[in-house]
Parts: C-alpha cells; sequence; structure tokens
C-alpha cells in the first residue's frame, strides 16, 4: 500500500522541518508527575505500518483520569474551585436551616418566636443526652430575630436573599475558574497531541489516513473538554450539595435518612449499566465521525474530479451511508441517555413514596416527628434527588469523554520516528562532502506482498545529477523516499559520504536535503512565509532573491499586496505552474546539498516548463541532484540516466548508451517521440 501522493509530496517538503518542533515540547510540560516521554520507533517500526496498539483491560473512566493529569499546571484553579464549590454548597444548603422558622411558623397555631424554638431544640437535646453546643451557638442570633410571625417571615427571607447572593458569589469563581481549567488543560492536550502527530512516522498516516487524525485532534479533543468541565464543576458541584444536604436531613431524623439511603445502591446500579452502553456507542460514534471527515475531505479535495465525472450521485450516496452509521451510533446514546433520567426519576419517586408513608406513620401515629421538620426532610430529598439526576447526566459525559480520551492516547502513545535525545548520540550532517551510496536497498510497503525496491545499489558523487526514469509503479519516487528515512530499507543501508543515514540525525539529514514535487505544496499565509517556509530567521531580500532565481517575482508583485498577498491551504489564487515556481524558490532559499525533483514539471504547461526548467538548472548548480521525470528534455541534461523496471535498475548510463543496450529506456523513449508526433 502506496502512501497517497498528496500525504507523500507534503512530507517531502515538510519532513526536514519537523524537528524544529521539538525545541517547543517544554512549552508542553506538565508536573513530572504526569510529564510525558516521546517513545521513539526503531527501524523495525519505520519499514512496517505502526502495529495495532494494544488496548489492555482498564479500570473504569481510567482513560479519562489519566487526561485529568494535564490539569496539574493548573491546580491551583481547581483547588480554589472546589473550595468555592464547598463554600457555595456550604452557603446554599444552610439555607435550609433557614427555612425551619418559616415553616414551623407556618404550620403552628400557635407560632413560637426563633427564640422560643432554639431554646426548645436545646432542652429536647439535653433530654436525650445529646451535645447542644451548635444550638447554644444559635442563641445570640435568635435574640435579634423579630418577633411578630410576618416580621420573622421578612427576616428569614431576607437572611435568604443575603444567603443566596453569596452562595451565587462562590458559584460563579467555582465554574469560571474549573471552565478556565479545562480549557487551558484541553489546549495543552491539543499542543501535544499536534506536536506528536509531526513526529509520526510516515506510515502511520499510509495506515490511518489523516482524516482519522483529524478527528481525534478535534472532535475527540472537544468531547474530553466536555468532560473536563462536567468533572471540575458538576462533579464537584453536586455532590458536595446532595452531602450537605444529607447531613442536614439526618440532623432532622437520622431513620428517614438511612431509608432514604437504601435506595443509593440501586440508583448506582442503574446509573453504571446505562454509562457502560452509552460508552461503547460513543466510541462507535467517533469512529464513525472520523470516516465522515475523510469522506468530505477526499470529495471537496477532488471535487473537480467529482464534477467532470458526474459522480455528485455515487459521492452523495456514500456519504449517505456513513452518516446513517453515525446517526445509528448517536440515536443509541440519545436513547440509553434518554432512559437514564425517567429510570431515576422513578426510582426517585419511589423513595419519595416510601418516606411520604413512614414519615406520616411518624408524625400520626408515633407523635416523632414535626410537620416542620417533615417539610424540611422534604426539601432536603428534593436538593438530593435533583443533584442525584444531574449526577446520572455526568456520568454519561464521563463515558463519551473516557472513549475520546482513549482515542487520544492511543494516539500519543503510538511510537514516533526518532527520540529527542538522539542528538547526542548521533553524527550531524553539515555538508555532502564525497557521495550518496544506496547499497543493496531493499524496501516493501506494509501490509503487501510485493517488493516496492529490489537490491538497489547505486553511487551518487557530490555535484552528480542522476535522473531516474521508469514506468508508473517501477520505484522511483519510493527509492528517493528512503534518502531522508520516510521509511526504512527492508534490507541494504544508505550512506552519506560514509555514514548511514540511520547514524545521522533526522533533523541534520532533512535539512540537508530540499525536495521539489509533482504536487506543490502551498500552506496557508502569505507568498513571502510560503517561500521562507520552516526558515522564520530569513530576511525579505533573501525571499525575493530566491523568487528571482525561480522565475516567481514577477507575478508575485502583480499581486495586489506583492508578497504580502494571503494564500488559502490550496493556493487556488495560483496557476500550477506559478505554485511550482514558488516551491522551487523555496528550495533554493533551503540552499541545501542535495535535491531530490520528482516530476517537478509533469503537471504544467508549456510555458511554465519553460521557466520552470530554467529555475531548475539554477537550482541544480553545484548540487548533488536525484531527478524523476517522464519528459526526456529534463532527462537529458543529467550526468547519469538510471532506468528502473518493478523496483531493480535495468539500466544505467548516457542516454545514447542506454538506447543502445536497454529495452525499456528504448520503450519509453519511443513512446514519447511517438506521443509528441
Amino acid at each position: 500500500m502506496r502512501p497517497h501522493p498528496n500525504l507523500r509530496a507534503s512530507a517531502f517538503i515538510c519532513g526536514s522541518f519537523l524537528p524544529r518542533f521539538s525545541s517547543r515540547q517544554s512549552d508542553f510540560a506538565v508536573s513530572a508527575k504526569f510529564k510525558y516521554t516521546h517513545r521513539p520507533v526503531n527501524s523495525e517500526l519505520l519499514s512496517s505500518e505502526p502495529p495495532d496498539l494494544e488496548k489492555p483491560r482498564r479500570r473504569r473512566h481510567g482513560e479519562f483520569w489519566r487526561a485529568c493529569g494535564f490539569l496539574a499546571p493548573y491546580r491551583t484553579y481547581v483547588i480554589i474551585s472546589i473550595v468555592s464549590a464547598l463554600l457555595s454548597g456550604l452557603v446554599l444548603t444552610s439555607g435550609v436551616g433557614v427555612m425551619y422558622p418559616i415553616a414551623e411558623t407556618l404550620t403552628s397555631d400557635t407560632p413560637k418566636t426563633v427564640q422560643q424554638l432554639v431554646q426548645d431544640r436545646i432542652d429536647s437535646s439535653r433530654a436525650k443526652g445529646n451535645s447542644t453546643l451548635y444550638l447554644e451557638w444559635l442563641q445570640p442570633i435568635a435574640r435579634i430575630v423579630p418577633t411578630r410571625p410576618v416580621l420573622t417571615i421578612g427576616f428569614m427571607f431576607v437572611v435568604l436573599f443575603i444567603m443566596a447572593v453569596v452562595g451565587n458569589v462562590f458559584r460563579f469563581f467555582q465554574e469560571f475558574l474549573s471552565d478556565r481549567s479545562a480549557i487551558s488543560a484541553i489546549n495543552d492536550i491539543r499542543r501535544r497531541l499536534y506536536d506528536h502527530i509531526l513526529h509520526l512516522p510516515l506510515g502511520y498516516f499510509g495506515k490511518h489516513g489523516t482524516s482519522d487524525v483529524t478527528s481525534r485532534l478535534v472532535q475527540d479533543a472537544q468531547s474530553l473538554q466536555d468532560g473536563f468541565k462536567t468533572v471540575l464543576g458538576q462533579a464537584i458541584a453536586e455532590p458536595i450539595k446532595a452531602g450537605l444536604a444529607l447531613i442536614v436531613a439526618a440532623i432532622i431524623d437520622w431513620r428517614l435518612t438511612l431509608f432514604i439511603i437504601v435506595f443509593a445502591p440501586l440508583m448506582m446500579a442503574m446509573i453504571k449499566k446505562f454509562g457502560k452502553k452509552v460508552r461503547r456507542a460513543s466510541r462507535a460514534a467517533l469512529q464513525n465521525s472520523s470516516q465522515m471527515l475523510g469522506q468530505i475531505e477526499g470529495t471537496l479535495s477532488g471535487i473537480r474530479v467529482v464534477k467532470s465525472a458526474t459522480a455528485e450521485r455515487f459521492e452523495r450516496r456514500r456519504y449517505a451511508t456513513i452518516m446513517k452509521s453515525l446517526q445509528h451510533d448517536q440515536v443509541q446514546m440519545a436513547k440509553y441517555e434518554a432512559y437514564s433520567t425517567p429510570t431515576l426519576e422513578i426510582l426517585g419517586m419511589l423513595a419519595v413514596g416510601c418516606v411520604l408513608i413512614v414519615a406520616s406513620y411518624m408524625i400520626f401515629e408515633q407523635k416523632t416527628l414535626s410537620r416542620s421538620g417533615f417539610l424540611l426532610l422534604l426539601l432536603c430529598l428534593v436538593s438530593i434527588g435533583e443533584s442525584l439526576r444531574r449526577l446520572s447526566k455526568l456520568n454519561n459525559v464521563l463515558q463519551r469523554s473516557n472513549s475520546a480520551a482513549a482515542r487520544i492516547f492511543e494516539l500519543l502513545d503510538s511510537p514516533i520516528e526518532r527520540s529527542p535525545s538522539e542528538a547526542g548520540t548521533k553524527r550531524v550532517l553539515r555538508t555532502l562532502k564525497q557521495s550518496v551510496v544506496f547499497e543493496d536497498v531493499t524496501f516493501q510497503y506494509p501490509g503487501t506482498n510485493h517488493t516496492a525496491v529490489e537490491h538497489v545499489s547505486l553511487t551518487v558523487a557530490r555535484g552528480q545529477s542522476i535522473a531516474i526514469v521508469g514506468r508508473n509503479g517501477s520505484g522511483k519516487t519510493t527509492l528517493l523516499s528512503l534518502l531522508p528515512r520516510f521509511f526504512e530499507p527492508s534490507g541494504g543501508r544508505i550512506l552519506i559520504d560514509g555514514i548511514t543515514v540511520n547514524d545521522l540525525t533526522l533533523p541534520s539529514l532533512r535539512r540537508s536535503i530540499a525536495i521539489v514535487t509533482q504536487d506543490p505544496i502551498i500552506f496557508p499565509g502569505t507568498i513571502a512565509e510560503n517561500i521562507a517556509y520552516g526558515q522564520p530567521n530569513i530576511t525579505r531580500e533573501q525571499i525575493e532573491s530566491a523568487a528571482r532565481q525561480a522565475f516567481a517575482h514577477d507575478f508575485i508583485l502583480q499581486k495586489p499586496a506583492g508578497y504580502d498577498a494571503r494564500l488559502d491551504g490550496l493556493g487556488g489564487q495560483l496557476s500550477g505552474g506559478q505554485k511550482q515556481r514558488i516551491n522551487i524558490a523555496r528550495a533554493i532559499l533551503r540552499n541545501s546539498p542535495i535535491l531530490i525533483l520528482d516530476e517537478a514539471t509533469s503537471q504544467v504547461d508549456a510555458e511554465s516548463e519553460h521557466l520552470i526548467q530554467q529555475a531548475i538548472e539554477r537550482l541544480m548548480h553545484q548540487r548533488t541532484t536525484f531527478v524523476i521525470a517522464h519528459r526526456f528534455s529534463t532527462i537529458l541534461a543529467a550526468d547519469t540516466i538510471v532506468v528502473m523496471e518493478q523496483g531493480r535498475i535495468v539500466g544505467e548510463g548516457k542516454h545514447e548508451q542506454l538506447l543502445a543496450n536497454c529495452m525499456t529506456y528504448k520503450q519509453l523513449y519511443e513512446r514519447q517521440l511517438v506521443g509528441a508526433a
């Protein structure tokens, strides 16, 4: 399986720049406890598909809690948020205590003052041998409450209002700081993930595709952010509210409270059951979402072909099939989430009904529970039930977030091309002094039985230009992909100045190679930024000089903003020849000793080809050049021509020699002459 040509072209151009991002890894570091370390790949991994990652059995929410390690740098905000949640719950729940005098005043035939109510509770507690410390603390406060019933209720309402304001101030800090921590942590995860993606071996993208990586970087990270917000928000606030309400309920009557707790295990079992189903459906939905992104990306990038082939109906059906599968998984998630809330509410109603029956018996038969106490107990039950209802939804969010975290860590745990510390153990390539040697090189694409390159031996002296020709699929591009180590040979070795490329640091190797592909790559940004891509310290004069040498300066100045004209990611504002000349200017600016030209003039018109050919001749000057071309106007200028067939070299020499001695070369040459005629 060969990688997609656009992916191959992007890797050719970007490959030597990827190491620059390693210097930014320290920006993404979290505390030592949660520090993540890149895992380098060995040559065997680079030469084959990335292995399917093992999925060991983890505890429930295990990947999500692992992702919570990224919250460590923001632990100050998290701690303040937790404290604010505790204070908010404490203040708002204390309002239940304030409701007691109101309830007692409204339900009693002979209303008592607050001071009398407190004194009655002190006397009752002393008679039972219970502590009265907190009640004695309330006595000075009770003395300032008005004695008239209407004024008592008004006073208590003012107290409730003040407590609500204070509680919601704490709630604001809790929600704001928790959301800020979640957003910051996800930003760190996305930066870490993007940095890791840049260092993945090319074989990973050949196997998984770019849309899957994009989905994990965008959608999965967003799902994980929702989980962070929920954990730092409701997962902290709701248990605190429920716990405090339970304490108040226990103070009112511990027997009824104990009766309520009996229903808790049944509710937790139901939450767990629905959570498992949501997790499975969520993972399937994320995978289908990745396929949907791949379908959209493929259709839009090839929209000209779709329209010219009138394949709109076919693409629409294929997209509908993916969306049907995605819809099924999303509906399954919605169904399980919709089941969970009504089920818990039914259980809650059952619990409340049982409590009502028992409470009625205690009020009317045993006379051990007051009406006001029952009303407050009911208020606590409502508060606990509301918190449990919200927590049931929280579990569903956590299940979705856990699925997203698992997919993110699958990517983060996959091996990368190189170790950040390899510079200390390998040699740095500064320039090419002698030669580039392919020594009995063999390569086979992963997952195939076909050998793409087979026992190739080739020596290219410094400053020499080599043209590699052959039919499509003969292994030309694959052979040159091995030089910058986009793939590792299955056998043999490649040497630069007598040193195997595996013994050179990857950054220095790729900095020494400039590549111009048949598919010119344009990045979002200005024309100047595209020419100076990967070289932030380049001056405007150097950029313009490179553009002049590539015959791009004139058409750039015709743009309204000149070198500052902004381009989209596809370079739709430029013709094919103009984009190629910008790519050549980029290669000129790099000034690398080794140059690879992969059919650089195959997709341009005659006028553009003439200008590009002149630019290429300047670019090739005093460089060791590998040229892949089908047009013999380009081939004949090379010092040596190498002919490949089915991954092997079947001819090597000058044009006249090959016409006389190499049948493959002769056939290729005659076909082009016949085609031109």
